[in-house]
């Protein structure tokens, strides 16, 4: 493993973030996941040495701190979101992620410890993804697996940190945003960690010097002021993560009618943030009045359209959100958000079959959503379809790399086969075997 191809870091890549996604509290949520990855995507679109498609994700942590992995996958806690003042400063945390992997840096400190002592597969991805919740322990557990020095381990993310600075304003500049918002994000991080006892979980993973600052300042220098407006998604992102992810649930609505009487606040964020507040707290009544203020003027938006099937939903509505959605999923067919809302609305009204034939559409095309599978999962069990119940249930846990779970599944599901059903049988067994092999493989790397 002295060598780590693309093509090998792609892979390790892959079921690293798959184990990240059974280990980490992950946000499984369709319109924050379209938000991280369009605005990812436009970043990785300006950037140079793109070797492999890259994928967002989101981590549930009020923690500032973002991370990369081996083969183009980065994660954001929601806390970063949550305390940017603008979309540039948090579009700058993305591209300095970006950096990191188009640079090669998470690769060649792999290759790196590799010379120094064997890699198992288990250890160097668990140390991974502890590493990016606790640095400290993942740096420890790095140490055990591939019995590396504390300080090398240290200095070889120093050694990078000023690169992926660079390269990253560039990325920013070259998408749009102001390159300014790099120097300003880090003095908030700095001072934020003056007054607190514990440095933040962001410089811990990257180490801010006091010469990193100034450098960072003077390069923002050669590019000129921008003014960059704030996309309605942006605020819209933030508003959902400020109603669900950062606060505590019974102080929500104080927050946010907080918010919205300040000098300037009666804004769209404002109010989306306080209509998921009142549907979160069971005020159905508040939140369709709201919720429906907002349509009045923007029908299409996905964001209210979301709230507004979870408000229907929650009232017992579910034929006025199953017409409401058929609507809209004929103009927009292939969008992850209306989908899931409609196949979700039409499991409620008792559509087990039109849940299913949305959702396996939308597979074909986005073949890693794990909401998709859990549903097509319900909607076999209310059918008492058992095998394919189980079927469903292993694809969902393969999706979180968990092989044994997903080879008993696809056991059980063979269990609930007629024996005269021999081509289903021969297809199951088939998956079965495929699986088990992969596991076998990944074992041995």
């Amino acid at each position: 493993m002295s060598t780590l191809t693309p093509e090998k870091e792609k892979v390790l890549g892959d079921v690293l973030m798959r184990q990240a996604k059974g280990s980490l509290p992950m946000v499984f949520d369709p319109l924050l996941d379209e938000y991280i990855n369009a605005l990812g995507n436009r970043l990785v679109a300006n950037a140079n040495d793109v070797r492999f498609p890259f994928r967002f994700y989101w981590v549930d942590n009020r923690n500032i701190n973002a991370f990369a992995t081996l083969g183009g996958h980065v994660a954001s806690h929601t806390g970063t979101l949550a305390i940017s003042d603008s979309e540039s400063e948090f579009a700058s945390v993305m591209a300095h992620e970006i950096a990191h992997v188009t640079q090669r840096h998470i690769a060649r400190f792999v290759e790196a410890q590799s010379q120094r002592a064997p890699l198992t597969l288990a250890g160097l991805l668990g140390a991974i993804v502890l590493a990016t919740v606790n640095p400290e322990a993942g740096m420890a557990a790095m140490i055990a697996t591939q019995g590396a020095s504390q300080q090398a381990s240290i200095n070889f993310t120093r050694s990078n940190e000023q690169e992926a600075d660079r390269v990253g304003m560039q990325i920013l500049a070259d998408a749009g945003f102001d390159p300014h918002a790099v120097p300003e994000f880090f003095r908030k991080l700095s001072e934020r960690s003056r007054f607190m006892n514990q440095q933040l979980a962001f410089l811990q993973t990257h180490p801010l010097s006091q010469a990193r600052v100034s450098d960072t300042r003077l390069r923002a220098e050669r590019f000129p002021k921008r003014f960059v407006p704030d996309s309605q998604d942006y605020t819209l992102a933030k508003a959902r993560v400020l109603a669900r992810y950062q606060h505590k649930n019974e102080d929500v609505v104080a927050i946010f009618q907080q918010r919205l009487r300040q000098p300037g606040g009666n804004t769209k964020a404002n109010q989306y943030g306080l209509a998921i507040a009142y549907l979160d707290s069971n005020n159905y009544t508040e939140a369709e009045t709201l919720i429906l203020e907002l349509l009045e003027k923007d029908e299409y938006n996905l964001y209210y359209l979301d709230v507004y099937t979870d408000v229907l939903l929650g009232q017992n509505r579910a034929t006025e959100a199953l017409e409401m959605l058929e609507h809209h999923y004929r103009i927009r067919p292939n969008n992850q958000v209306v989908t899931l809302n409609y196949a979700n609305a039409a499991i409620k009204a008792g559509g087990n079959r039109l849940a299913i034939h949305l959702l396996k559409d939308m597979l074909h095309y986005k073949e890693d959503n794990i909401l998709a599978y859990d549903l097509i999962a319900k909607a076999y069990q209310n059918l008492e379809d058992y095998a394919r119940f189980y079927e469903a249930r292993s694809d969902f846990h393969y999706q979180l790399a968990n092989y044994p779970r997903a080879i008993d599944d696809l056991q059980e599901a063979l269990n609930h086969l007629s024996s005269s059903d021999k081509l289903e049988n021969r297809r199951l067994e088939a998956k079965r075997r495929q699986m088990q092999a992969e596991f076998d493989r990944l074992r041995r790397m």
